[in-house]
């Protein structure tokens, strides 16, 4: 549908002419690296539902989703997302207790998701917070009021973590004016978090069930590093289901964990979405995968930078994808199609941001363009 509406755009459009080299390139690698697939029959299905929902909403959405009318449509459309899921969430969650089944399932099947969903979804009341109508600021603060407490709700630490990043480096932008205390606050930061981290995996203890899953994801980075030297250029394939192959050769960086091997060819899973990427899709697809992220970015805060008023969404926009990269290292987040299409859109309209907008900023109107956003 997209190429009946924009013909040869698509490929040969000039303001998108690496984003379309490095799309192409994945898809091409992505089939390449499920023909070299540990398992091809299971990987297929993996890379088919990550392609499709995920890098060709993309490609979509940086065509479609490539000015202000539709980018707020979008936001509409995630607003009211947001309302059903909270909606239905909390009345199964009413009906059927804390402990009932189903409980925060319906739409993400997982609580950790769940929480991400909402995060990718949270442009839509913000869009409401920042508009002139006060019904609608209060709809928005509503919305996001609802929200937090089903995130809070799920108790995943995860979740929490994603959200606190965000409200720390949305503060540190509300004070940008005052630079030596916003560098002041990042080097505290910086020193005191490895420090503490490290205080506390040295208390950890493999005979307490919580703190046995902290320590099996930490050597899951230990795992990962070994299964990619077998294979670190192609990878082994998205979601083979082979990684108990593995374990023969693997000496435990933890002694105390005998209970790893186990769980690794139970779950099949490395926890965390970045090490999935380098292990399963491999070194090459991976950087070309990030690439494609950090140069849609990067073009995306050099607009927003160059704008005579920059739009407070459009920054908000950025700390979505600051919250799910964060979420992202504790699950596998790409996988889900729900929320693969979701982060993709949302990259896709800052990649159509600087092709529409950044032809308007020349213009008088294009100020008033931006400061409506």
């Amino acid at each position: 549908m997209l190429c009946l509406a924009y013909s040869w755009q698509v490929i040969a459009d000039r303001e998108h002419r690496l984003e379309i080299i490095l799309i192409v390139s994945i898809i091409i690698l992505g089939i390449v690296n499920t023909f070299l697939s540990d398992s091809v029959s299971t990987s297929i299905n993996s890379m088919r539902n990550f392609l499709l929902t995920g890098i060709f909403a993309l490609w979509v959405s940086m065509f479609l989703l490539n000015d202000q009318h539709r980018r707020q449509v979008f936001d509409w459309f995630c607003a009211g997302a947001l309302a059903v899921i909270i909606l239905v969430e909390m009345i199964v969650y009413v009906v059927c207790g804390q402990y009932g089944p189903g409980v925060f399932q319906v739409f993400a099947l997982h609580l950790i998701p769940l929480g991400t969903l909402i995060i990718l979804l949270s442009p839509g009341p913000v869009r409401l917070i920042v508009a002139k109508n006060s019904a609608a600021k209060l709809l928005g603060w509503l919305l996001v009021l609802l929200g937090g407490s089903l995130i809070f709700l799920t108790h995943k630490r995860g979740t929490w973590l994603a959200l606190a990043a965000m409200l720390a480096v949305g503060m540190i932008y509300l004070v940008r004016r005052q630079k030596y205390l916003v560098i002041s606050i990042s080097l505290v930061i910086a020193l005191i978090l490895p420090l503490q981290a490290q205080h506390q995996f040295a208390r950890l203890d493999p005979n307490i069930g919580h703190d046995l899953t902290i320590l099996h994801r930490l050597e899951l980075y230990h795992f990962a590093l070994h299964v990619w030297k077998t294979h670190p250029l192609m990878g082994i394939g998205l979601r083979p289901f082979t990684h108990e192959k593995y374990l023969d050769d693997y000496h435990l960086h933890n002694q105390d964990l005998h209970e790893f091997p186990q769980a690794v060819a139970t779950l099949q899973t490395f926890d965390n979405m970045l090490l999935t990427a380098t292990v399963e899709l491999g070194s090459l697809m991976t950087l070309l995968y990030l690439g494609l992220i950090m140069g849609i970015i990067v073009r995306y805060c050099r607009k927003l930078w160059s704008s005579p008023e920059p739009p407070i969404l459009g920054w908000y926009r950025l700390l979505v994808l600051l919250g799910f990269a964060i979420h992202s290292l504790s699950y596998d987040s790409l996988l889900l199609p729900s929320v693969n299409w979701l982060f993709h859109v949302q990259l896709g309209i800052m990649a159509g941001y600087h092709a529409s907008d950044g032809a308007r900023l020349s213009h008088p109107a294009g100020a008033t363009v931006l400061s409506e956003t």
